[in-house]
Parts: C-alpha cells; sequence; structure tokens
C-alpha cells in the first residue's frame, strides 16, 4: 500500500522523486527516476532549518514546507514520526499538496 501511495504521488506532473523519512532522518521508501538519487538529505535539512526557525521565533509547529524555483521540493509532516517530501520541476504545488493531503492516513500509519 505504500509503495502504491507512493507511486501515486510519483506519477503527479513534475514529481521527479516522492519519499517517506522518518523522524531520525532515514529514508524509508522512495520512488523516482530510474538511477536517482533521491535528495532525502537535502528534504531533512530543510525540514531541520524550518524548525529551527520556527521554535527560535516562537511560531508554532511546523506541517508544511514548500520550496519554489528551479527545483521544487514540498515537505509535509504527515504524524511525528512520518514525513513525506516530493521533489521536481515545474508541476503546480497546490495540485501536489491536495495530493498528498488525500494520501496523509496511509502514509502517516506505516509501520516502524
Amino acid at each position: 500500500m505504500l509503495q502504491r501511495a507512493l507511486a501515486g504521488l510519483y506519477r503527479l506532473e513534475g514529481v521527479k522523486q516522492a519519499m517517506l523519512i522518518d523522524d531520525s532522518g532515514n529514508l524509508l521508501a522512495s520512488v523516482g527516476d530510474e538511477g536517482a538519487m533521491p535528495p532525502f538529505e537535502h528534504a531533512v535539512d530543510v525540514l531541520s532549518a524550518a524548525l529551527e526557525s520556527a521554535d527560535a521565533l516562537g511560531l508554532g509547529a511546523v506541517y508544511e514546507v514548500w520550496c519554489e524555483g528551479e527545483e521544487r521540493l514540498m515537505i509535509d509532516v504527515a504524524s511525528p514520526t512520518r514525513i513525506v517530501a516530493l521533489s521536481g520541476t515545474g508541476g503546480r504545488l497546490a495540485r501536489w499538496r491536495h495530493a498528498l493531503g488525500r494520501d496523509r492516513r496511509i502514509l502517516a500509519t506505516t509501520p516502524q
């Protein structure tokens, strides 16, 4: 079921990698272009920076991070122990966000 959910996210326009990361920064699963390493370390670094900034500024919890430019990255904290990251180029981030919301329960409840 997890691979099917990640494969569905990978099929979105512009997505080149769909990744599931645990709260320790370990890559649990990914679906992406064959032969390409998933940029999960970049996603972990971006989420760490967002968490540190939110904490330092007293902004509360971080649920999503969107990075736009030539390369795009969307990070969704599906649960305290499961983080989903989509990376790619082009596509519509709002569409990515909608698809993540649809599959959040599946992605958040994967076994340890």
